[in-house]
């Protein structure tokens, strides 16, 4: 079995966010799927992000946590 994550950023406006991020994330699982992947699951994980280069300077140099949505498939 091969395993694919794909991650998820639902490029949304304050327009009707919901139904626009389902829509978006609709049309990734089925072009997804039209490539012979079956989708298993929309996972969340946390991480932290450390500024580098120019950034460095932002909150002291301190990492910043972010949630990062992931959508799982399976061949």
């Amino acid at each position: 079995m091969e395993i694919k994550v794909v991650p998820f950023v639902p490029q949304v406006t304050d327009i009707n966010p919901a139904a626009s991020a389902a829509t978006e994330l609709q049309s990734l699982i089925n072009n997804t799927q039209s490539q012979g992947w079956e989708f298993v699951n929309l996972s969340s994980m946390q991480t932290a992000v450390k500024p580098t280069g120019c950034n460095k300077s932002q909150n002291n140099g301190q990492a910043s946590i972010v949630n990062i949505q992931l959508l799982i498939f399976k061949k």
